[in-house]
């Protein structure tokens, strides 16, 4: 029929005028050949940029943070969380490199990622960050605990507190348990841009709170001897030592404190492995911490995320860095699913309003900073075991 033409072609001028539109809409569209008109597509890609490799310390934070986001996309795949639609994982090591980082933002930019969750190291992010932004692409920092993180703009997340804001005020009440305390002395690790700004944070406090500075000295990631340090420490004579050494160094600087005789309270770093209390339990008899995860913890789905780990995930025990890639990736999982859509505007705005899901962390939110609603909880270790943080107890510890 002649009237056959006209009408086709009036069909597909506003078949491709609505394709345009989604198109241009803010902060994308679905991607894939597979998306499905107003709903999620048949796969959703994440990138995961962590540092899986460089120096020891850095590349075990990151691969456990990668580990647990791969079992949180092992767990919402075969759950069905978000329907027929499936987590597609595009995982790059960045090498505690910022260039590393930057260049892998851009491979994840042209390959059109829907979301990005990684990051072990902030100065990384930090460099890669704003192509993200630009880009319009929702992105959660797993495991960066410095500031600056959602300041480079609306579609940065972070899970992980910035524990310059958690430490101190918990440094305090130690210092107020552990009566008497007039010097202080510092040990950091100095190729992590976090250490060195939570570490001036704790030292601002415990300062202010007349607790004067003898000495301060630093490492790096690749050492394996801090003899050296720790005994100038010793000698400054401390009332008490504040270390902030990346989970890979913990064991090894506080069985080095032990062998040179330091018998002080040490407020420590968070985030003590049940490896590091295998390795050197017995040498960190009374120090107290604060840690944003705490495995003893029964808030929010922590057991579950425990069992779930000990039957799917690696041959060793769960450490915060698996319980903060498990709760990104979930966290943007339930941002997918608010959304009904890969529409990164519309994945950005569910993120912002995630209230009370669970996590290994407890139930959290999102503050109007975009940062995940995570208190720290204050931790002892007596006789080689982690407890809740008693001051009667911590006071009277030898």
């Amino acid at each position: 029929m002649r009237t056959s033409k006209p009408r086709k072609s009036r069909l597909g001028i506003i078949l491709c005028t609505a394709l345009l539109a989604a198109a241009c809409g803010s902060g994308g569209g679905e991607s894939g050949d597979s998306a499905q008109a107003g709903g999620l597509p048949a796969t959703v890609k994440v990138g995961v940029p962590l540092d899986l490799s460089g120096a020891a310390g850095i590349a075990g934070v990151g691969t456990s943070e990668r580990d647990g986001v791969r079992l949180a996309a092992k767990e919402i795949n075969e759950t069905a969380f978000l329907g027929e639609t499936k987590i597609e994982l595009v995982e790059i090591d960045t090498k505690a490199d910022k260039q590393e980082a930057v260049q892998a933002v851009l491979r994840l930019a042209a390959d059109q990622v829907d979301a990005v969750v990684g990051f072990t190291l902030t100065p990384s992010f930090l460099a890669a960050g704003p192509q993200l932004q630009q880009n319009g692409i929702p992105t959660m920092a797993v495991g960066l605990s410095a500031a600056g993180v959602t300041e480079v703009g609306d579609y940065m997340f972070r899970l992980y507190p910035d524990m310059a804001n958690v430490m101190p005020p918990a440094d305090k009440e130690f210092a107020e348990t552990f009566t008497g305390l007039k010097t202080a002395a510092y040990l950091y690790q100095s190729d992590s841009e976090a250490a060195k700004i939570v570490i001036g944070k704790r030292k601002e406090v415990l300062e202010g709170m007349g607790i004067s500075t003898v000495g301060e000295e630093t490492f790096v990631g690749t050492d394996t001897d801090v003899r050296a340090q720790l005994t100038k420490l010793k000698q400054a004579n401390p009332d008490v030592l504040v270390t902030m050494p990346l989970p890979g160094m913990m064991s090894t600087i506080y069985l080095q404190l032990d062998e040179i005789g330091y018998d002080g309270p040490v407020f420590m770093a968070p985030d003590v492995s049940d490896a590091t209390m295998e390795q050197a339990g017995k040498a960190m008899q009374c120090f107290v911490y604060v840690t944003a995860w705490n495995g003893q913890s029964t808030e929010g789905n922590n057991p579950h995320f425990l069992d779930y780990w000990q039957q799917h995930g690696e041959k060793r025990s769960a450490t915060v860095f698996e319980a903060a890639g498990y709760a990104s990736l979930w966290s943007m999982a339930h941002a997918f699913k608010a959304a009904g859509s890969t529409d990164k505007k519309a994945v950005r705005d569910a993120l912002a309003g995630l209230k009370d899901i669970d996590s290994p962390f407890g139930k959290i939110g999102f503050t109007e900073n975009r940062a995940a609603s995570i208190k720290g909880t204050k931790l002892q270790i007596v006789d080689s075991k982690i407890q809740l943080f008693d001051p009667q107890t911590a006071a009277s510890c030898k």
